[in-house]
């Protein structure tokens, strides 16, 4: 494959990654943050008691001196080298001091890899080991452990900037018992779900005028099929079940509860008519040959399916228009195919997990407010932890419409990126365009997504599940068993599925669904 053919591979794969915001795994083709899982996850055994220890005693700065806000900023890319990190630093700072007057405060970057961050910023935090702004990765268990500073003094003000670009529901992901610990980060996370095809092998096979729903595309299978028989018109059916959800509006809470419609009351989610139904199509796709015939046991992504010609067809959700996904899938494909696509769902607001707050060890939690604020407001600032620095890690195109890598650089060589966390810190919509990213119309776009979508009824809810982790542990070894057969269609739902359902019983998420329902009831009264 040709450097140039490489390089927007890498970067279609970036506009999945930057969606997924810290989520994935499981062959997923939806760009979705993780959130749904967020409830039952918990932290290290080495994360400390459920009270962290008191910091050492130190001066907040020198006097005369700004204080240094000590952002720890999670990648999942390869940690550039310290003196990389330290232009883009001294870049920022120079900013912040020469351009916008600022002189009581400045940035102190360190970059982290997302994979340990967790384990190794709660042991530190455990320690008493200053830290300004941190990724609270599960808000619940670092609140109970005394790890976050209450933000509420300062929403009015220090925080006013990076609370007032937010949609006005989004603040309640980072509030603990009516109080705001963190702030979360602002991204396209509602999804256009698109059916993506070879047109050269499915153009004339339907109407694809008519294809506007997961039901239009199912009733459309048949005819896929039979106009290239010995091709696969599918990848992977384990989205489906994300699709059959926003028909009713079924949305989950932590990952094994669910609320439909506009309804408080949560049941089991295993349950719904939404899900039965997802499994139900996955088994007859699988069973007449629409999907990947290997089913879950393949390990190979959507994306490589699909870009390596062994699938002319697939669901992918993102939060691209479907003239960008056109061409991304077209100019990136290895084997010359010309794709087209049609929307046939757009996904439901989620809570977001992925927020930021002020550990409990800062020094000065007004100066590091203040630092979160700019960087969820200021284009300079969000560009550059996120790009690196115009001329040697990217620079603009003819028209300063856009930035792209300079000539002979890309995303494996220049000495600085965080690209693909591009949708999982800060303000997503404070970036620079990026030819090949994220450009300026799909930013529109995307924020329409965001406008249109539905919002649940415990939108920013987030279950805590330490109180019945003993139930937890169980449901996740049921659920590991039968929910990715289910959902791929590897077995018959009418056999598996009661099995399952009656499993997870035995293993008490009854219990959970009680616990989390009680918490449901409290958390209503202080919205």
């Amino acid at each position: 494959m040709k450097p140039k053919k490489i390089i927007a591979l890498l970067l279609a794969l970036c506009m999945v990654m930057c969606m997924a915001a810290c989520g994935g795994g499981d062959n997923a083709s939806s760009t979705s943050s993780a959130s749904s899982a967020g409830g039952e996850s918990s932290l290290s055994s080495d994360a400390g008691s459920s009270e962290a220890s008191e910091p050492e005693s130190s001066e907040a700065s020198t006097e005369g001196e700004p204080y240094r806000v000590r952002l720890t900023l999670p990648t999942m890319m390869t940690i550039p080298a310290t003196e990389d990190i330290k232009f883009v630093e001294d870049t920022i700072n120079n900013y912040i001091h020469d351009e916008l007057g600022i002189t009581d405060y400045e940035m102190e970057l360190e970059l982290a890899s997302l994979t340990d961050y967790d384990t190794n910023v709660s042991m530190a935090l455990a320690s008493g080991e200053k830290y300004d702004i941190i990724i609270a990765t599960n808000l619940n268990t670092y609140v109970t452990n005394g790890y976050m500073t209450d933000l509420t003094p300062y929403a009015e003000n220090e925080l006013a900037g990076a609370l007032g670009v937010l949609p006005e529901n989004w603040i309640r992901s980072g509030t603990v018992g009516g109080k705001i610990y963190a702030v979360p980060c602002y991204k396209g996370q509602v999804l256009s779900w698109k059916y993506i095809y070879d047109d050269a092998v499915y153009g004339d096979a339907v109407d694809w005028s008519a294809i506007k729903s997961l039901d239009d595309l199912d009733a459309a299978m048949p005819a896929l099929k039979a106009a290239a028989p010995d091709q696969v018109p599918g990848v992977y059916n384990n989205q489906l079940v994300s699709l059959t959800a926003f028909e009713d509006h079924t949305s989950i809470v932590g990952q094994y509860a669910a609320t439909v419609g506009d309804s408080t009351q949560l049941v089991n989610y295993f349950t719904t008519d939404a899900f039965k139904k997802g499994v139900e199509m996955a088994y007859k796709w699988s069973q007449a040959g629409y999907s990947d015939p290997e089913g879950s046991t393949n390990t190979l992504s959507h994306d490589a399916i699909i870009m390596s010609g062994q699938s002319k067809g697939v669901i992918m959700g993102h939060a691209y228009s479907i003239e960008t996904i056109e061409q991304m899938f077209t100019m990136n494909n290895s084997y010359g195919g010309n794709f087209k696509a049609v929307e046939i769902a757009t996904s439901d607001m989620t809570t977001n997990t992925l927020t930021y707050g002020i550990a409990y060890t800062s020094e000065n939690p007004s100066a590091a407010a203040k630092m979160l604020s700019l960087i969820w407001t200021d284009e300079f600032v969000m560009s550059n932890l996120i790009y690196g620095v115009e001329g040697t890690s990217w620079e603009w195109n003819e028209d300063h419409s856009s930035i792209v890598y300079p000539e002979g650089l890309g995303i494996d060589t220049v000495p600085y990126t965080a690209l693909y966390t591009c949708g999982a810190f800060g303000n997503q919509f404070n970036l620079y365009g990026m030819d090949g990213n994220t450009s300026e119309a799909d930013k529109g776009f995307m924020k329409e997504l965001l406008d249109g979508a539905w919002n649940p009824p415990l939108l920013g809810f987030i279950p805590n599940s330490e109180p019945v982790s003993t139930q937890v542990a169980a449901v996740s070894n049921v659920y590991d068993q039968y929910y990715k057969v289910l959902t791929y269609g590897d077995v018959n739902p009418d056999e598996f599925l009661p099995k399952f359902l009656e499993e997870l019983e035995t293993a008490g998420i009854n219990d959970i669904i009680a616990e989390y329902q009680s918490q449901v009831d409290e958390w209503l009264k202080t919205i």
